[in-house]
């Protein structure tokens, strides 16, 4: 049996709980009709044009990112701007859209718990959306970020002393800077996020930690197989039949990745 839209939609409120997302943010059905039923599901980091014409390929009804669309009210759907292009796109092609953002960045499917993972942290534990790890064996920072720059195949910039020997690392894919201080606080020498600011970079700094910047699309597009998966797996779970797909487009229409 083909699930519906709004079958998938109560799926991904299980794998990440859509009351759980911040009040700015926008999250869950975006686009379409929840009774449209679904043989293939694209799930992908953002809604672009290159994502949308994947998902007409592949013959999806439904796209699943994480980041949403609509963050600020519209006054138009005129085709001058890539978000009302993308839409427009969606709607033509009858493609739904969902998208669990805040309440993926607190479960072990986000990012930073994906990164986590893949770096070989020990003894991983979360608060909010912070999550920290022991290193295996302490190292330099310097050393510490070529490893998370070849695991994300992301640039990665230290700010702080790169000799400084890290234990504990505390990881915030996308924006999320400001989490320094809990994560001096829960006993990290050293945070991995998606965005630096000046004035974190230099009050982390001046108190002897390390800011670690991957890139917000870095530390966040190593979510998405592991979300395609987890939503196949759940929804075969149910005896449901299709096909979820990670998107292998470029982020952006103009092919930049």
């Amino acid at each position: 049996m083909n699930p519906t839209v709004g079958q998938i939609e109560s799926c991904m409120n299980t794998l990440a709980p859509f009351d759980t997302a911040e009040d700015f943010d926008n999250v869950g059905l975006l686009l379409g009709r929840r009774d449209t039923p679904v043989t293939a599901v694209l799930v992908a980091l953002d809604a672009t044009l290159a994502v949308a014409e994947e998902a007409r390929r592949l013959g999806a009804q439904l796209i699943v990112t994480h980041h949403p669309l609509f963050f600020h009210a519209r006054r138009n759907l005129v085709e001058e701007d890539l978000e009302a292009q993308t839409v427009c796109r969606l709607v033509r092609d009858g493609i739904a859209l969902i998208s669990a953002h805040t309440n993926l960045d607190q479960t072990a499917l986000s990012g930073s718990a994906c990164a986590a993972r893949a770096l070989g942290l020990e003894n991983i534990r979360q608060e909010k959306y912070l999550f920290l790890g022991d290193v295996p064996a302490p190292e330099e920072a310097a050393s510490l970020a070529r490893r998370a720059g070849e695991v994300l195949a992301a640039p990665i910039r230290i700010y702080g002393d790169s000799s400084r020997t890290v234990r504990t690392l505390a990881i915030a894919g996308g924006a999320y800077d400001e989490g320094y201080v809990r994560a001096r606080e829960l006993g990290a020498q050293a945070l991995l996020t998606g965005e630096v600011r000046h004035h974190n970079a230099l009050a982390a700094a001046m108190e002897g930690f390390v800011l670690m910047d991957g890139t917000h699309y870095g530390t966040e597009r190593i979510l998405v197989p592991p979300l395609a998966a987890s939503l196949q797996k759940a929804l075969s779970a149910l005896q449901y039949t299709v096909t979820v797909c990670p998107s292998t487009a470029a982020l952006f229409a103009g092919g930049v990745d």
